[in-house]
């Protein structure tokens, strides 16, 4: 019975040193094409010439345990500075050099960067920085690094078994299952009608999440493949019987359903950071038949040598899984608290605030949106004439765009302004307003004098129905003052 029990932990939590190899170079791909992204709207989202200057998130964020170092400065020299800083520690991880002390940094450098501006954060943006945590515990160097070709690291097997590990797999699963948990409205279950509003979003929907909304049937079923997987795949990843064949299913189901969200739904990196998460749940016999098959991921294993293991590491291994083990159970309880339950106490819950491993994984939970629509940021001259900011100074146009997704540039500015339509961020919005004052003002000969935010309601009804369309306005503020 031990044995078996030894066994399953070690089928269960073990994870390739291939897998993590791939892992760590997925990682710091994202993190260097999120910084090459972020870095288009630096100015506009990380200086004081910005939506949100420090004399303005001090007054709003100064209560959180929050650490940013971006803080410390708002001139657009000093932001350019840290973005090259970040850049350079995700191209060490990539190429596995100082690994151990490239992924702290990176991790660093990312909470502090999510810390200067939450309004532009979401749902990936929260996934990959728990997962730079947990890669903290882990080694990522033992395969296709220059660590592991200098040999500045041992060879530890094929499989490596920790806290870290069976943390950063655990971790992978709550984000699914408690999104499972969070998704109580009748769209999901029992009408199956959710898909087909996620859809009717304008804001993320792309053309081929278009053409589905010609397939009802179609819809109702992805909708309910969508729940249950979230609600059972999590328990199937660590199901102890048949465990490899069922594990390997659960993993391409999941990667089935997050290429199906990339292709139908403008959301950012999230996609392509849950598919770099469920690389660490391919088995050990995936990697053997996809060696043996194209001649990839050949690696020589020399045999585990724990007798010249000196103590400082032996030591640090044991503070490292007592680290991991201990925010396990703080990551669960956390969890669980989202759910309406005050399972972390009051005077340990800064830790999730000052390490960022704070999570709410409410997608299109508890239901998707229905409020849909469209921004007209309506400009004027001194002489009358209107013209739409939003749209490089055309005249302004009322009419629904032929696809709204496109107006944004890129994700960070969709983010924003889908919050700025909540009211819980309604102070924001005469700041984005005085932005736009001052962009155009310091580009154009000809000043504006008064800009409008107007965001065009389109609430979507069940069956295809589409309310009117209501003109509402948000903000108005006089550039001249």
């Amino acid at each position: 019975m031990i044995y078996e029990i030894k066994d399953y932990i070690k089928n269960v939590f073990c994870i390739d040193a291939r897998a993590l190899a791939l892992f760590r170079i997925c990682i710091a791909l994202l993190l260097i094409f999120d910084l090459i992204v972020r870095s288009f709207a630096l100015i506009a989202h990380y200086t004081d010439f910005g939506t949100l200057p420090l004399s303005f998130y001090f007054n709003n964020y100064l209560e959180t345990s929050w650490i940013s170092i971006h803080t410390l400065n708002g001139s657009p020299l000093f932001e350019s500075i840290l973005f090259i800083i970040a850049g350079i520690f995700a191209v060490c991880l990539l190429i596995g050099y100082q690994t151990k002390l490239a992924t702290i940094l990176s991790w660093f450098m990312l909470i502090s960067l999510h810390s200067r501006n939450p309004t532009i954060l979401q749902g990936g943006d929260i996934m990959l920085r728990v997962l730079v945590f947990w890669a903290m515990f882990i080694p990522l160097n033992l395969r296709y690094s220059l660590d592991a070709k200098f040999c500045k690291v041992k060879n530890c097997g094929k499989n490596i078994l920790s806290f870290g590990t069976a943390g950063i797999l655990f971790q992978v699963a709550f984000v699914y299952f408690f999104s499972a948990l969070l998704k109580t409205g009748n769209e999901w279950i029992p009408n199956g009608t959710a898909i087909y509003y996620a859809l009717q979003l304008d804001q993320f929907v792309t053309y081929f999440g278009k053409f589905l909304l010609g397939f009802p049937a179609i819809m109702i079923g992805l909708t309910y493949f969508t729940y249950f997987l979230e609600l059972i795949g999590p328990i199937l990843l660590f199901f102890p019987f048949y465990f490899k064949k069922v594990r390997l299913t659960a993993t391409f189901a999941f990667i089935i359903l997050l290429g199906g969200m990339a292709l139908s739904l403008r959301l950012g990196h999230f996609p392509f950071v849950g598919l770099t998460a469920f690389i660490l749940f391919l088995p050990s016999v995936f990697w053997d038949k996809l060696s043996n098959k194209r001649y990839l991921f050949k690696t020589k294993h020399a045999p585990i040598n724990f007798i010249n293991r000196d103590y400082k590491e032996r030591y640090l291994k044991y503070i490292l899984n007592f680290f991991a083990f201990f925010f396990i159970i703080y990551i669960l309880f956390w969890n669980i608290q989202t759910l309406g339950n005050n399972a972390v106490p009051d005077k340990i819950e800064f830790v999730a605030q000052l390490l960022r491993i704070d999570q709410y994984w409410n997608m299109f939970s508890p239901f998707p949106l229905k409020d849909d629509g469209w921004y007209v940021a309506e400009g004027a001259f001194d002489n009358g004439v209107k013209i739409d900011l939003l749209r490089e100074g055309q005249v302004v146009n009322y009419e629904k765009p032929g696809h709204v997704a496109a107006l944004y540039k890129h994700e960070r500015w969709r983010k924003y302004l889908m919050n700025l339509w909540d009211g819980g961020y309604s102070h924001h919005r005469s700041y984005y307003l005085n932005y736009l004052c001052y962009n155009w003002n310091k580009e154009h000969d000809e000043d504006i004098g008064h800009v409008k935010l107007i965001f065009m309601l389109e609430v979507t009804g069940p069956d295809y129905k589409i309310e009117p369309i209501k003109e509402v306005v948000l903000e108005e503020v006089d550039c001249n003052t």
